[in-house]
């Protein structure tokens, strides 16, 4: 294994793509980045506080000031940085994300788009309370609506090479995991 592997996850909030990330971090020895907390330093450089809203606009800012695939840059250069085959990459979020990889990496990227129903995401969000959490179920459910349309999460799910899903048994989860990377053909390679 010569070059560098990265798995992209994708989803909506909530929707466990930092759980998977961890567990092919535990399990298999990935390397985890995520976007969302390189977007989250650049908020407390700017000495922003950190909101839903702010979180979708630095990356609207930036790609305007920047180029389309800014984030996708950061996380490419920090994966390098890391010297580290095997990349799990937790938030992958426009067509334009797995573009990036897909272009950068050859056969060496694939997105496994987590899906989950908006409950237990909402669930899930609650438990974790963070600054940025809706407070209710409607505002959730709004904040998804303007995701899903400002980073095109729809089309990004449709272009994802597999999909999981996350609703809560871990056992059903794990055996999904491993069949996935079967079928990339990497679990063979993790276990030699």
């Amino acid at each position: 294994m010569d070059k560098m592997i990265v798995l992209g996850l994708s989803s909506l909030p909530g929707g466990g793509k930092d759980y998977v990330a961890d567990l092919l971090s535990k399990e298999y020895g990935f390397y985890k980045i995520t976007p969302g907390d390189i977007v989250r330093e650049i908020l407390k450089k700017k000495g922003l506080p950190i909101t839903r809203e702010n979180e979708q606009h630095i990356p609207i800012e930036y790609r305007k000031k920047y180029g389309e695939d800014f984030l996708m840059k950061m996380v490419y250069k920090r994966a390098k940085e890391s010297g580290r085959k095997l990349i799990a990459v937790s938030g992958i979020r426009t067509p334009g994300d797995l573009k990036f990889f897909r272009m950068k990496l050859d056969g060496n990227f694939k997105d496994i788009s987590i899906v989950c129903a908006a409950k237990i995401r909402y669930s899930r969000i609650k438990e974790r309370k963070r600054e940025d959490a809706p407070h209710s179920f409607s505002e959730f459910l709004k904040q998804d609506k303007a995701e899903r349309k400002l980073f095109k999460l729809d089309e990004t799910e449709k272009l994802s090479d597999f999909k999981l899903r996350n609703e809560g048994n871990e056992k059903q989860l794990r055996r999904d995991l491993n069949r996935i990377l079967d079928k990339f053909g990497l679990r063979y390679l993790l276990t030699k």
